[in-house]
């Protein structure tokens, strides 16, 4: 039987790049090596792609000597499928997919538009609402599209909706730059931060004594979706932010979520819709807000969930019977049977 080569590539430019890395550990350390060859490309946070043998270790341990810049020219030759385990801009976008379908090599997760849409927070909401998905109210400024009377007059906008608010960077992920605005002087200061990571913003109600809900969904077409059982992340911070996923460790997931049959059989039906109507691919984690009456209101897509040890998209496959190294094995297939 022929193993396939498995190019793992991570890293990149965007503020999530030391997460990526964790990520990838994870990945690179779970897959079958009795099925797969692994080639591993790291982008450091200039653009420039790099190999060699051992290359997240020599990365880590700051031994850059010992690798090598990639040619993506010659990519299609070494590796068979690629796995990107990139978070944010770079990654989850849609330009890295777009390398990889201009060099024709198969890749795990979603294509390029439904990637772009993702991680486009305005975007993704127009759509949802448009196709009647429940959302929390929003808005969204544009500093680069909007002229400087459309942007006064979403600003007014804002201060009717009813506190607190989240402000958000329209192209960003694991709660880079996103702060909860409990009243009205304190807006500026988020929206100032939201700024330095985009030129587009939303501002959205916060949903207020809520369980912070994840599915997991993975297939290529609506005849092999498959939805594990839905997952409470329980934050030790106000919120789920950055610090709260990935360095306090003090936040827990209820794995299945404490919730009634009836809605977690809901949640997976809205999360197979969001993934449905978003054109995912591969893999993706749906993220909801359930309010204690039992409303449920869907707040992402991450199209790149993350792989790190505490993060929720493996940890729901296996509480449902699917261990770390057969969900690498099944996103591997799925990018093979896509091409």
């Amino acid at each position: 039987m022929k193993k396939h080569s498995i190019g793992i590539f991570f890293g990149g430019q965007s503020p999530e790049h030391e997460v990526s890395l964790m990520s990838a550990k994870n990945v690179i350390s779970a897959i079958d090596r009795t099925q797969y060859r692994v080639r591993e490309f790291w982008i450091d946070k200039k653009g420039i792609f790099w190999t060699g043998a051992s290359v997240l270790a020599n990365v880590e341990k700051k031994r850059f000597s010992k690798i090598k810049r990639a040619d993506l020219n010659t990519l299609n030759k070494y590796i068979d499928v690629a796995f990107p385990v990139l978070h944010g801009t770079g990654g989850e976008d849609g330009t890295i997919q777009g390398m990889f379908r201009m060099l024709n090599i198969p890749f795990v997760g979603a294509d390029v538009l439904s990637s772009a849409l993702c991680l486009d927070k305005a975007i993704f909401n127009e759509l949802m609402t448009y196709h009647g998905l429940p959302k929390p109210k929003f808005i969204i400024i544009d500093y680069k599209r909007q002229t400087v009377k459309e942007i006064k007059k979403k600003l007014t906008e804002s201060l009717r909706l009813k506190y607190p608010v989240f402000v958000k960077p329209a192209r960003t992920g694991s709660s880079v730059g996103i702060t909860k605005v409990k009243d009205k002087i304190k807006l500026a200061t988020a929206i100032k931060l939201a700024r330095k990571y985009d030129v587009k913003i939303i501002i959205e109600q916060s949903v207020e004594n809520c369980h912070e809900i994840e599915v997991a969904v993975s297939g290529n077409s609506i005849r092999d979706f498959k939805v594990a059982t839905p997952g409470r992340i329980v934050p030790s911070n106000e919120f789920y932010d950055f610090n709260d996923k990935y360095y306090d460790g003090k936040s827990y997931p209820q794995i299945p979520a404490p919730l009634p049959k009836k809605t977690i059989a809901e949640i997976k039906q809205l999360a197979r819709d969001a993934y449905r109507l978003a054109n995912c691919e591969g893999l993706a984690r749906v993220d909801f807000l359930v309010k204690k009456n039992g409303k449920i209101y869907l707040n992402e897509i991450n199209t790149i969930p993350g792989f790190t040890k505490i993060s929720m998209y493996p940890k729901m496959w296996q509480a449902d019977g699917l261990p770390y190294a057969n969900l690498i094995a099944r996103l591997i297939t799925l990018a093979l049977k896509r091409r």
